[in-house]
């Protein structure tokens, strides 16, 4: 209960909505990782392999804007010396990451096709909206109707009636929940996205009257 004037007091209630979403984009996560003896070679070997993954997935006809870079390393490799008692430098290995945004009916073609170009590790799939303003907008308005029937809830019980609300507060959050899926290293990969929840989450101060 906030403060009383007069006959009047403020009742403060929060309320959530939420709406739940068939994905519609994907985002895939390959990675080629090569190893050689020289840090040029394990460079250039890399650079092969993964301008490879990127044209067999741009082949599918997925845009360029749509295929960014995540990482790109190049580390040494060491291995111990039991004699010596040291750690010498094998090798190196050079590691390029991308994530693939694409819709849903291609990404287990994306994940196949980098696959079989020379991608050799995967994050996995994880699945968004691509447009979740209409979602949100929906969350809104049932986090505001589940406010509204609190607060009628709350008043009736203590013999009040509520009035217009005096102040209300929409929390910045409450976009939708990325979900991931373990992708599998297989022919004609298959991708279950399931649905995500987009939320919302408000909080009202309400008038009444004694």
């Amino acid at each position: 209960m906030g403060s009383k004037d007069d006959d009047f007091g403020t009742l403060d209630v929060s309320g959530e909505g939420q709406v739940s979403v068939k994905p519609d984009r994907a985002v895939i996560r390959l990675a080629v990782i090569c190893e050689a003896k020289s840090a040029q070679e394990a460079v250039d070997d890399n650079a092969k392999a993964a301008t490879a993954v990127i044209e067999a997935i741009k082949a599918l006809g997925i845009a360029e804007s749509a295929i960014q870079t995540q990482g790109l390393s190049v580390s040494p490799i060491y291995q111990y010396d039991e004699a010596r008692r040291v750690n010498e430098i094998v090798g190196y290995r050079a590691d390029n990451a991308v994530a693939v945004d694409a819709a849903i009916d291609l990404a287990g073609k994306v994940y196949d096709a980098g696959i079989a170009a020379g991608a050799n590790q995967s994050s996995g799939i994880s699945f968004k909206i691509g447009d979740e303003r209409p979602h949100r907008r929906r969350a809104l308005e049932g986090a505001v109707e589940a406010a509204r029937s609190d607060a009628e809830v709350v008043a009736a019980a203590m013999g009040v009636k509520v009035r217009g609300p005096l102040k209300i507060e929409v929390d910045a959050g409450g976009g939708p929940v990325i979900k991931v899926a373990e992708a599998l290293t297989r022919a004609s990969t298959p991708v279950m996205p399931g649905e995500l929840t987009v939320s919302a989450r408000v909080r009202v101060s309400f008038s009444y009257r004694f």
